[in-house]
């Protein structure tokens, strides 16, 4: 019974609200997700727009033996580019120097990048000068980075061979060695990797609370246990974003490769997406190209899915 005599559930208007954890009501609960979906919907749209539209494009052209140079190809032949594509024995070399090239320069990447921003986070002398300069290879063009370290990797005149020479060791032909070819293709890309890393990772470490750190210290922890059990948790959310964005760059890897060793020397440093682009305009052979392309998207998405996966089981 209500004060008065009256039991406030009696009144036919009357709408129970449940309290949820956090103080709030069901009711708001519901009209907030209601809201946040509603808001989201344009960018849902437009994600939908930019990717699920050119993959049926590029899933339908896989069906068909669609060149450049006859207009009249579009003729479909079912499942015959991805039967040609499993049979070409070159596609599983492909295949493995695409997953060898993310995967080495993911994990150089960030591990070389979580180290710098952790020497970044410092207060000595000159510190904001530094950071200022290990922003300059973002900037830098893909092209013009590629250009430079094609300079550098030179048989004659490149500084790495010249420095070797100093040192009386062997000087390689970086470019022109199978064994070589994708390594200097993984160096090249720390110049503009290592930097995007520290970048994402520092703003990571700046917002570890020092409190925590300071009790870990109080408790007897050393300055490693301090890293894995208190910074290195505190700044997983973002970790798991900078090693997820640098997967997908490292699958999106053309300029550098192209450059350097436009795939060579034979396909020792040949991935999949410099494959579709000279099997498209190259080759003209578009619809197998396109088949590839179906072959690098799915392989995406499964590689990011148990990356992402794996990471939320650890968390």
């Amino acid at each position: 019974m209500a004060a008065g005599g009256l039991d406030a559930s009696a009144h036919p208007g009357h709408r129970e609200r449940v309290s949820v954890k956090g103080g709030g009501s069901l009711l708001t609960l519901i009209a907030d997700r209601h809201f946040l979906l509603m808001a989201a919907w344009p960018s849902l749209a437009a994600m939908l727009l930019v990717t699920a539209i050119p993959f049926a494009a590029t899933l339908g052209l896989s069906l068909t033996d669609y060149d450049l140079v006859r207009s009249d190809s579009w003729q479909f032949i079912g499942l015959e580019n991805f039967v040609e594509l499993l049979r070409d024995p070159q596609t599983g070399r492909i295949v493995f120097n695409t997953l060898y090239l993310v995967v080495a320069t993911t994990g150089i990447s960030t591990l070389v990048g979580l180290g710098l921003a952790m020497l970044m986070q410092g207060t000595w002398r000159g510190l904001r000068l530094i950071r200022t300069l290990y922003l300059l290879p973002i900037m830098t063009a893909p092209v013009v980075v590629a250009m430079c370290w094609r300079a550098m990797f030179a048989n004659d005149a490149g500084w790495i061979n010249y420095g070797l020479s100093l040192l009386h060791l062997p000087q390689p032909v970086w470019l022109g060695d199978p064994a070589l070819a994708m390594p200097a293709v993984i160096i090249s890309d720390m110049w503009t990797g290592v930097p995007f890393q520290a970048v994402l990772l520092l703003a990571g470490l700046l917002g570890v609370s020092g409190e925590l750190k300071e009790a870990a210290q109080v408790d007897g922890a050393n300055p490693w246990q301090v890293f894995w059990n208190v910074t290195l948790p505190s700044i997983r959310p973002v970790l798991t974003v900078a090693i997820i964005l640098k997967f997908i760059d490292a699958f999106r890897k053309f300029e550098g490769i192209q450059l350097l060793t436009t795939g060579g020397p034979g396909i020792a440093s040949t991935t999949l997406n410099l494959h579709i682009f000279v099997t498209g305009l190259t080759y003209d052979r578009v619809g197998y190209a396109a088949a590839f392309g179906v072959v690098m998207i799915l392989l995406i998405a499964v590689s990011v899915g148990l990356l992402f996966g794996g990471m939320r089981r650890r968390a």
